[in-house]
């Protein structure tokens, strides 16, 4: 099974990337968080793989960090879950996202993912929630404040759609958090804090 592959990012797409590795173009499909890291086109890049082989399909998965394919190899294990509804969750959240709604057994926000319904999450829930209980006091501190507020997702989005990355926009957010804090406070308030550090 491939670990990684480091080549030149060809092509760029919703879903995937193609990937120039000694001449030869490899189509690798990607989440929407790994999009996100990736370089300008024709520089080079690193993705670690997953491969499934079906009987008339091959494919790769690829990811920017070997926590997220970790995660994603976690979800196809899961009965009912293949590589679309995996791929589909780490579009819709990070890693630190999905494990919060995890812990804090929250069917509601996992259902929002494409393809996941309520009992569909409720039983990610079941079988993850003991696997996932010990992550870090500090990975909790930072998905603490996202999972419990739609009002930080949506403002996050809103960033995102200024041309921030969902790192730099999640970031943006957390310091400026407070409860009860209303869509338009939190993006304003980011902007605002953003200013001095970017010249904005």
């Amino acid at each position: 099974m491939y670990e990684y592959m480091i080549g030149s990012l060809e092509e760029q797409a919703i879903d995937y990337v193609v990937i120039d590795l000694n001449h030869m173009g490899y189509k690798v499909k990607v989440s929407a968080n790994t999009l996100n890291e990736l370089p300008n086109l024709h520089s080079e890049v690193k993705l670690f793989l997953h491969q499934v082989i079906k009987e008339d399909e091959v494919s790769l998965y690829g990811f920017a960090t070997i926590d997220e394919r970790e995660i994603f190899r976690t979800m196809i294990g899961i009965s009912g879950i293949g590589p679309k509804a995996a791929m589909g969750l780490l579009s819709q959240f990070s890693r630190n996202e999905l494990i919060g709604h995890i812990v804090n057994d929250d069917p509601k926000s996992i259902a929002k993912a494409p393809g996941i319904g309520t009992k569909t999450a409720s039983r990610i829930i079941l079988e993850l929630k003991d696997r996932y209980k010990d992550v870090a006091v500090a990975d909790l501190k930072t998905i603490g404040m996202r999972v419990k507020d739609d009002n930080v997702t949506q403002a996050i989005n809103g960033l995102v759609g200024l041309g921030y990355s969902v790192a730099e926009a999640s970031e943006m957010v957390s310091l400026v958090f407070a409860p009860n804090s209303s869509i338009e406070d939190l993006i304003t308030g980011a902007l605002r804090s953003a200013n001095p550090l970017k010249g904005r």
